[in-house]
């Protein structure tokens, strides 16, 4: 049985939002349709196809306060003190004789460094829910995840989301979050579930590699 990264990141996000966009303790309204559209990245480093158990992976990612809208690219946005912006990191197991997936958090340790990680709420055994912290010129998120059992594993990024900045209303804001790497070793996916990645969208957020 096949999985479309796609749908599963979007609903994931889209959950994410609605369930952050009905809290009103930051004294900001949310508008239905995002105010702001960012671009940001992340990395995976080591970037190595395989590991050993008790190795450490490091998923970093930081961005600017002061961001370009993809909405109106000519706008220079200062998103100083936001409100939490995160989203629902997803972790599979691919099992290459069933040609399935299958949760993988409990495959691993997480360790914040900078921001937070937590369980996820809609699929918490393939799901955790991560936020940046603000820290002076910039946001960051970074985390440190120990590979406990040996396996095929794919991580998948969701894009981000914001309810806005504090005390401002309709500043609620989307963030594009795709992945720098430059070998996201997609052949184990081939290899393992028999098939490509259904869409660009999956190329850009997927990291698979191998722990022995």
């Amino acid at each position: 049985m096949g999985i479309n990264f796609l749908k599963v990141g979007l609903l994931i996000t889209a959950s994410q939002l609605l369930l952050s966009s009905g809290c009103n303790k930051d004294s900001t309204r949310p508008c239905v349709n995002a105010a702001y559209s960012f671009s940001i990245s992340s990395e995976w480093s080591l970037q190595n196809e395989v590991y050993n158990v008790g190795d450490t992976l490091h998923l970093i990612s930081t961005f600017p306060k002061t961001l370009i809208n993809q909405i109106n690219s000519s706008a220079i946005i200062d998103y100083s003190n936001a409100t939490e912006i995160g989203g629902s990191y997803v972790f599979y197991e691919l099992d290459s004789t069933q040609r399935q997936v299958k949760g993988a958090v409990s495959k691993f340790d997480f360790i914040p460094h900078i921001g937070t990680i937590g369980n996820g709420i809609i699929v918490p055994n393939e799901q955790k829910v991560v936020a940046y912290a603000e820290l002076a010129n910039n946001y960051s998120f970074n985390c440190k995840i120990v590979a406990k059992a040996k396996g095929i594993y794919a991580f998948f990024l969701s894009d981000l989301s914001c309810s806005g900045l504090r005390g401002k209303n309709c500043t609620n804001a989307g963030f594009t979050n795709t992945l720098t790497n430059t070998n996201k070793h997609i052949n184990l996916f081939e290899y393992a579930m028999g098939r490509p990645l259904a869409s660009q969208y999956e190329i850009d957020r997927i990291y698979c590699f191998r722990v022995q």
